[in-house]
């Protein structure tokens, strides 16, 4: 605007804002779009589940369970994983190829596991385990030497590639992507009864607000009964009888009902 009135239609002498640049937005959710998250239901995602090949339907029930990013499930190792404690520490991500740290603080979270997820780990861990150090969902291919040693790289395209696209074709269910287990997941959240900020926390957003525009659309819709107010105001009334007054109250030292209470 001062461009304009400075440069253009001369009504200023000079722009205080020139120079100014608008900062980027924060890098913690650069690989999430602000879009109208699409969900699978209960339905589509116990077919794409059951029509996944074996020996990836772990991983898959794995991001659906965790609402981890990709980069983050790439990342994660053993050492990641406490399965006597049921829990799991995001620490790491693998991006195009690179491991690194978390971009921000909000995305470095613990998350709890469900008796049947540490199990199916527990397994996984058995038939897989190559030390602490090593990926969880190691990718097949050629190993490669790293700091740590050696490990499969995981291949996210090549995972997309040779499972997950022929899998939701075959479905229908063109439109579903790693990122949307990730949706499913706080579909789940929400329909169990979290809250904006716990979902957030679970996903490692920054901004609560950022998980509310992301996932309004999935909250129940509308403004609900009014039948608890009954209960609500009832209970008041019996608290009140209760204790009762000690003598009659004129109009004018009748105390207000507390709603709110």
């Amino acid at each position: 605007m001062y461009g304009t009135a400075t440069e253009d239609d001369g009504i200023v002498r000079s722009n205080p804002f020139l120079g100014v640049r608008i900062p980027p937005p924060p890098e913690e959710d650069e690989d999430e779009v602000e879009e109208k998250a699409k969900a699978l239901s209960r339905e589509e995602l116990g077919w794409l589940l059951a029509a996944l090949p074996d020996e990836h339907r772990l991983f898959f029930e794995f991001l659906t369970h965790s609402g981890l990013r990709i980069s983050e499930a790439a990342g994660l190792r053993w050492e990641h994983v406490d399965i006597s404690r049921r829990r799991l520490r995001v620490r790491e991500q693998v991006y195009r190829g690179k491991r690194k740290k978390l971009k921000s603080k909000t995305g470095k979270r613990d998350l709890p596991l469900s008796p049947r997820m540490a199990d199916r780990l527990l397994a996984h861990r058995a038939s897989t385990y190559e030390g602490e150090k090593a990926s969880v969902f190691p990718s097949e291919g050629k190993l490669r030497k790293t700091k740590d040693g050696f490990a499969f790289p995981f291949d996210s395209k090549a995972l997309a590639r040779e499972v997950l696209i022929p899998t939701r074709q075959a479905l229908g269910l063109d439109w579903v992507t790693f990122h949307t287990f990730r949706h499913t997941c706080a579909s789940m959240l929400f329909a169990r009864g979290r809250n904006i900020k716990q979902v957030g926390d679970w996903l490692g957003h920054a901004d609560p607000a950022f998980t509310l525009r992301t996932y309004v659309h999935l909250l129940d819709a509308g403004v609900g009964d009014a039948d608890f107010f009954d209960d609500e105001i009832a209970a008041q009334g019996n608290a009140r009888a209760t204790r009762g007054p000690k003598k009659a109250a004129s109009p004018s030292t009748i105390e207000p009902v507390n709603l709110a209470a």
